[in-house]
């Protein structure tokens, strides 16, 4: 009997002290109510699913301050900084609040972006309230952006309805832009019917024209109809060029025929790069391309002369040995192209190269080279410009190349110069003394 009476008053004690001991954990819900209705997601099957397995996982989760510093005192236990922050972001899939928190008390203010931006994608809206205490922040619209961008990529339409609670302008423009952009990326057919709807503002301008760049990736035949029935303007035109683009990439000839669907005023990038992509496997073939649509079209000449050039930084020998069919501007493009074509091509290589090119496109093949080594093998630089014809290019390309082999190796510089058999005593004082003066003015110390 005796035990009995000790088991029920031990009962009684339980139960009385229970709540005592242990704390009730339940956020205020009339509290919370407003912040949490502000993100729901549209999924109900989804939420329920996300909410079951919250409850068993939050198990695992510190929930008040005992836990956080004991949280926070196994982080100082890792064995390095990488396994914290990896931590850190394993709490913020489960509990981006508290690993803002958490984050915040041991000085990973840079993992804040990214905690946000995964409790956009995750809908949880809770760490509204800790946004709002950074609003006198000076990083507070970088982290309202990180988190709205996360959630336009689900829920495109709540995270526009939250920046206008959030964020005003000028800053509510500027992730009103992000967070088409984040929509555009999953859905860029639904992003470019509501911006439809939106007044035209040099804004929504921008935003069209970034969503369109990700319809063209998203639906390329809906979006080479749209396009072909806009009026022509800068911004068709980098459309145009972004279509062809994702055109070329898969098959040559499915971007040849768009082209011809399209007007002869908007084909000419088009064009440009449909002659490069096939230059890369048969150059002979972007030659005849180029030339059938001059004919056909009467394609702007100075699109024909770049593309033609163009050719020559994938095919350099085959457009040097036929620079004679061309003018003398063209000649100096296909010239230059070449020579960034050949960088990497041995001196002798590239001597052999341009044997047969006259002495004026020589020079201009050698001073290409010439810059284009100055900062990798100065030396060389310094002898392919000793080779120009011309006195008045010579003098210049050698004084070109010293200025920038003396930032980094002064003496060796001023040696070259002395041990020039082409430099007169004039032009070594002149091109030494314009070095000590550059050195001088910008108060740098040379070895």
């Amino acid at each position: 009997m005796k035990w009995l009476i000790v088991v029920a008053i031990s009962w009684c004690i339980g139960f009385i002290s229970f709540p005592l001991i242990w704390p009730n954990d339940t956020p205020n819900t009339t509290e919370h109510r407003g912040l949490l209705s502000k993100t729901q997601p549209t999924n109900t099957s989804k939420s329920v699913s996300t909410g079951q397995s919250n409850i068993t996982s939050e198990n695992n989760l510190p929930h008040n301050t005992h836990d956080r510093e004991a949280f926070k005192a196994s982080l100082s236990n890792d064995e390095t900084p990488y396994m914290s922050i990896f931590r850190i972001m394993q709490l913020a899939e489960q509990d981006p609040l508290e690993a803002l928190l958490v984050a915040e008390e041991t000085q990973h203010e840079d993992l804040y972006g990214l905690i946000l931006e995964i409790a956009g994608k995750m809908q949880f809206s809770n760490v509204i309230s800790w946004l709002e205490q950074q609003k006198s922040t000076e990083q507070y619209e970088s982290l309202l952006d990180g988190y709205l961008r996360g959630l336009a990529s689900v829920n495109p339409q709540q995270a526009l309805s939250d920046v206008e609670l959030l964020a005003v302008e000028p800053m509510k423009s500027s992730i009103i832009m992000s967070i088409v952009d984040s929509w555009a990326n999953t859905d860029a057919i639904a992003a470019f019917e509501w911006l439809k709807q939106q007044t035209e503002t040099q804004s929504t301008l921008k935003m069209y024209l970034n969503t369109m760049y990700y319809y063209i990736e998203q639906s390329p035949n809906e979006a080479a109809n749209l396009i072909s029935s806009l009026p022509l303007n800068e911004s068709t035109n980098y459309l145009i060029t972004s279509m062809v683009y994702q055109l070329v990439e898969k098959n040559t000839q499915d971007a040849v025929d768009w082209l011809d669907t399209i007007a002869v005023e908007q084909r000419a990038s088009g064009i440009y790069i449909v002659s490069r992509k096939m230059a890369e496997t048969d150059p002979e073939a972007a030659l005849v391309f180029l030339n059938n649509q001059k004919q056909a079209y009467d394609l702007n000449l100075d699109y024909f002369n770049s593309a033609v050039a163009e050719i020559a930084s994938v095919e350099p020998n085959m457009m040097l040995a036929r620079i004679d069919n061309y003018e003398a501007n063209v000649q100096r493009d296909i010239i230059i192209n070449a020579s960034y074509a050949l960088a990497e091509h041995s001196e002798v290589d590239f001597l052999q190269v341009i044997n047969s090119l006259s002495d004026d496109n020589k020079d201009i093949a050698f001073r290409q080279r010439s810059a284009q080594l100055s900062q990798t093998d100065p030396q060389q630089a310094f002898n392919v410009a000793e080779r120009i014809n011309d006195t008045t290019i010579r003098l210049e390309s050698i004084a070109g190349t010293v200025n920038v082999w003396s930032g980094f190796d002064k003496r060796a510089a001023l040696t070259a110069i002395d041990n020039s058999t082409l430099l007169t005593a004039s032009q070594k004082a002149e091109i030494s003394s314009q070095i000590q003066l550059q050195l001088t003015s910008s108060n740098i110390i040379y070895p």
